[in-house]
């Protein structure tokens, strides 16, 4: 059975991989080409392999928060229901590529698309892409570090009330 806190990972992994859902429904003929602009995005972005740091970066946080407050036992349990659902999540990946595709071509046109993409294979928009994964890290640490100090935060008001 997967924890309560890996069933909220996986909520906000969710969230912040998917700002909005796309609708199921398929793109008309017509919009075709927009979509395949959507993907040729999406593939110069390299959004694939972000979805996959980003579980990775995640999964690292949330052991070392739980072997911080000092329970192995715990941050072993997490990060093997981590495990198993990060294997479970890429069975949606290519779903969630086309949805996002679906979504990015409801908003933009053809040619927008094709515009941002050209922004992304410039140098500006390289060095964007190239930096992406530096930024998740460090971003991710960041993160972790105010996590730790909301736990230890709940922890002080919770022992607090239990008085």
């Amino acid at each position: 059975m997967m924890s309560r806190s890996v069933a909220c990972l996986v909520v906000a992994v969710l969230t912040l991989a998917s700002p909005v859902y796309a609708q199921d429904a398929k793109p008309a003929a017509a919009d075709a080409a927009r979509i395949e602009a959507a993907k040729e995005l999406i593939d110069v972005t390299g959004a694939r392999k972000q979805i996959e740091l980003m579980l990775d970066v995640m999964k690292q946080s949330f052991g070392k928060g739980v072997r911080e407050k000092g329970d192995p036992a715990v941050a072993a349990r997490l990060e093997s229901d981590f495990q198993a659902f990060s294997q479970k999540f890429q069975g949606y990946r290519e779903k969630m590529v086309d949805e996002f595709a679906a979504l990015y071509a409801e908003k933009f046109s053809a040619e927008e698309l094709k515009e941002v993409t050209a922004f992304y294979r410039s140098g500006a928009g390289a060095k964007f892409i190239a930096t992406m994964p530096e930024l998740m890290q460090r971003g991710g640490e960041i993160g972790q570090r105010y996590g730790i100090m909301a736990m230890r935060d709940l922890d002080a008001i919770n022992k607090g009330q239990a008085r």
